[in-house]
């Protein structure tokens, strides 16, 4: 899964291509942990590219909206693949986590 990072001011874009299984899962929570530690304000993990999140991603995505939320910052799924999408509205995570457009 290659991530690539965007930063503008206070904003983050996290852009994920291809599967995210475990190995993937723990890369995206590791970048996400380091973000946490900078004055960066607000974090959109764009799914557009991937297409598969195995528990362990959506567990990290989950932990982290929560945890940026809990500290009044914002962690949202920008947007996502035809497979992603499916993936979060069988887990009902697409309401809480995904940005409206």
């Amino acid at each position: 899964m290659p991530l690539q990072k965007q930063i503008v001011r206070d904003e983050c874009e996290l852009l994920v291509t291809g599967r995210v299984d475990g190995a993937a899962a723990n890369e995206l929570e590791v970048e996400v942990l380091a973000l946490a530690k900078t004055p960066i304000q607000s974090v959109y993990l764009n799914l557009a590219n991937a297409n598969f999140l195995c528990s362990a991603a959506l567990r990290v995505i989950l932990q982290s909206h929560r945890q940026w939320h809990a500290k009044g910052r914002r962690f949202v799924i920008s947007r996502t693949s035809p497979e992603v999408d499916q993936i979060l509205d069988l887990t009902g995570m697409r309401e809480l986590i995904v940005e409206p457009t």
